[in-house]
């Protein structure tokens, strides 16, 4: 388990989903890393697209990274993203962003379907490269359970997910009990609709790191500790990466070349991707 002690680096950036505060940190994010595709469709619908950032500078056999926005699963957007995308793209990885459609319009499990169908597509678009998901809150429960659902997501997952990185994810830790969360989740995260609910049916899945931060009221970091426990039990590669001072929206925020440098966060992200290309065949391992 990781435990960093972070500097609080973002007065000036109080609120991640600010339109003002992220509209100044992306003006001030430079461009020369990648090139941008807008609204690339995955599927039918306003809200299946995806963003593509292609590095201009490509590390050998590197994985594709796809990033899974947060939103509580009624709001939240691929636009905002550009800081994090250059946070990857120059370090030589390709990334993609799309949306998934939100309550009203959707319900459990719309969001899931929605987040493998743009992962086949990213895996279409970027061939012969496995991809390691990244999300964020909602959008890291998105990525839990696109490789914990297979059925769900129509993922083949042991050919094509390298890797799962969980950002302050809801895995099932605690039961739901508020609106729109037990509307959108009838069973509230209490059966197969959370990751918690899926460990004892899975026969096989790729590495996790479950990170979460220690000052976080939002989702806190039993989420990640209950499952990283619940995954090692049966024998998956899961390990925890616990912050000391970072909040809800640390752990994205803190992905920018603004910030990156004030914690360990981003090299720790980079030293669990990086080995992760060097295998070959099933990303896997096998439940005992």
């Amino acid at each position: 388990m990781i435990r960093i002690k972070s500097a609080l680096v973002f007065l000036a950036l109080p609120v991640l989903a600010g339109c003002s505060a992220v509209s100044v940190l992306n003006g001030i994010t430079p461009s020369s890393s990648f090139e941008r595709t807008h609204s690339v469709a995955y599927g039918e619908g306003d809200r299946a697209v995806m963003d593509i950032y292609r590095t201009t500078t490509p590390k050998e056999a590197a994985p594709t990274l796809v990033f899974v926005h947060g939103g509580s699963w009624s709001e939240g957007s691929k636009d905002i993203y550009k800081f994090l995308a250059e946070g990857f793209t120059k370090d030589g990885y390709n990334v993609v962003v799309p949306n998934y459609r939100l309550f009203p319009e959707a319900r459990y499990p719309d969001m899931i379907a929605d987040t493998g169908a743009s992962i086949r597509a990213a895996r279409e678009m970027f061939p012969n490269r496995p991809v390691v998901l990244i999300g964020h809150s909602a959008g890291g429960y998105n990525a839990l359970m696109a490789v914990m659902a297979p059925e769900l997501s129509g993922l083949d997952v042991c050919a094509s997910i390298a890797g799962v990185v969980s950002l302050a994810a809801p895995t099932g830790a605690y039961p739901l009990k508020e609106e729109p969360f037990i509307t959108i989740f009838p069973d509230r995260f209490t059966g197969q609709d959370a990751p918690m609910g899926r460990v004892d049916s899975v026969s096989g899945l790729p590495p996790f790191l479950l990170i979460n931060g220690l000052d976080d009221t939002t989702v806190g970091p039993k989420n990640a500790e209950d499952l990283a426990v619940a995954l090692q039990a049966r024998g998956f590669e899961a390990k925890t990466g616990l912050y000391d001072g970072m909040d809800h929206t640390d752990v994205v925020r803190l992905l920018s070349r603004h910030f990156d440098g004030d914690s360990s966060l981003k090299d720790d992200i980079l030293g669990f991707i990086d080995p992760l290309s060097k295998k070959s065949g099933s990303y896997c391992s096998r439940a005992d």
